[in-house]
Order: C-alpha cells, then structure tokens, then sequence
C-alpha cells in the first residue's frame, strides 16, 4: 500500500517525516522523501508527474516484498491517482497537512523563502487544501498534457462527496510536530487496516 503524506510548502511534511523516523510504529512501513531524489532547478509539473510515477514503481517494488511505503511530498492526491502505474498498487491514501495562510507565511518566512514567492506558496495551499476536500475544486491546475501518460480519467468524473475520494486532512495550525506525527500514526494504522482505494481498470 502506498501512503501519501502531502500538502503544500510550509505545512509541517518535512518536520513531522523526521518525528516519524524516530517513532516504531509500523515494522513493515518504509518513510521515504519525495524530495530526496533531488529537485533539478528548473523542477516543474511535469517533472513532477514523472518523479511521482517513479516512486510508485518503488513503492510496488516494496509491496512485492509485503511491505507498505509512506511517501512524503508535495504531490497533489488527483497526481497521484492518474500516474500510470497507480492502478497496480493494493492501496492508495492520502493525508494532506495544512496550515492557515497566516501561519504558513509566518513558517515560510522562517525558513528565508524569498518573499516574491510566498504568495504563491499561499495560494497553492489553499488549492491544495480545496482539492483535499473536494476532487471537483479547479481541477484544471493539475489536469493537463504531460508527457508522463496521465490518466486523469480515473478520477475527473467524480463528484464532491464521493467515498472513493482516498483523502484525510489535519491541521496543523497551533500543533506541536510531536501532535501532528501523532495524529499522523492514527491515521496511517487505520488506512492501513481499511485497505485505502485500490483503483480498477475501468477507473
């Protein structure tokens, strides 16, 4: 199964993944960076696309083995589900962390983010928050031609609501990283024991 530990830039991702590594909480899952590939200076959407497509091979290569993949990045749940490979995985969930744009400003200043693109930051934060909740919200800023061969089709019909929707969302505003791994495990132990969304040839 691949667990998908996402959100926007300034969220917590990185800070809980660390948390994560020093928490026994599940002997069979493996926590992996998105990011620890590297990220080419030019890294786009489509560079994107490829990359996610890559670690789902990865992560079928762990599943093979019985084992599960936590994969932390900022890689939207609509991706992820439209990769090629995805409908070959036993399972797919996505927990999405977010934050206000208060506090994300606040933590991206932190981190010396140049100021020209923290609005930017803010405003995919909350698209990505928006697309957590609902796969209708603005699909049009990811659903697009790529050269990976995506298969949008395996979601874009769906409606807000729909149960097969393999997202959870935590706020991360005012919690500690200690909080948020926390919160993290429980939801991680209760996908794995659900199974998450297994896609079919036809979706």
């Amino acid at each position: 199964m691949l667990l998908s530990l996402t959100g926007a830039s300034g969220a917590g991702k990185s800070t809980t993944l660390a948390y994560l590594a020093e928490v026994e909480w599940h002997q069979s899952v493996t926590c992996l960076e998105f990011d620890s590939v590297g990220v080419p200076p030019d890294a786009d959407t489509a560079w994107r696309h490829a990359v996610t497509e890559q670690w789902v091979q990865r992560a079928l290569a762990a599943q093979d083995e019985g084992r599960h993949t936590l994969l932390c990045g900022q890689v939207p749940i609509g991706e992820l589900l439209a990769v090629p490979s995805a409908d070959r995985l036993d399972g797919i969930a996505a927990c999405v962390l977010h934050c206000s744009p208060e506090v994300r400003r606040a933590r991206l200043s932190q981190r010396h983010e140049p100021e020209d693109t923290i609005g930017h930051h803010v405003a995919f934060g909350e698209w990505f928050h928006g697309h957590a909740l609902d796969p209708t919200h603005r699909p049009e800023v990811i659903v697009g031609d790529s050269p990976t061969p995506m298969r949008w089709e395996r979601w874009t019909q769906w409606s807000g609501g729909d149960p097969r929707w393999p997202v959870h969302v935590i706020d991360t505003d005012g919690s500690t990283p200690e909080q948020v791994a926390h919160e993290v495990v429980g939801w991680a132990r209760e996908a794995l024991a659900n199974g998450g969304l297994r896609l079919t040839a036809q979706e």
